[in-house]
């Protein structure tokens, strides 16, 4: 949501992969139960105990709790912290962090209920 766009903002950005970003209407975070930040969903697959790709999609929620430690989070929180909206002047800013944000999670392996 900008000042120019007072709707809420959801945006899909594609590169190798398309991404659904989500800043407004943000849920709360299953852990902690603060308000989240930011939500992104997009495809991710992984090998089953047989060796098989299995194809999904991965929602990731960005909590100023949670998340401040791990890698590429620490840095999209603090640009909510000091910007109030995203608008033409930071959007390349955020757009960057939010590339950093998402590889940093594709490089994290997922844990099962096990864990």
């Amino acid at each position: 949501m900008t000042a120019e766009n007072p709707r809420p903002a959801a945006s899909h950005v594609v590169s190798e992969d398309e991404l659904h970003l989500a800043v407004a209407d943000v849920p709360l975070c299953l852990a902690c139960g603060t308000p989240g930040l930011l939500l992104v969903r997009y495809p991710h697959s992984w090998k089953n105990r047989s060796g098989v790709d299995v194809a999904g999609i991965r929602e990731v929620l960005l909590c100023p709790q949670c998340s401040v430690g791990k890698k590429g989070a620490a840095e999209l929180i603090a640009f909510f912290a000091v910007e109030e909206t995203t608008s033409f002047e930071n959007v390349d800013v955020f757009g960057e962090l939010v590339a950093a944000w998402v590889e940093s999670l594709r490089r994290e392996p997922l844990r099962g209920p096990e864990a």
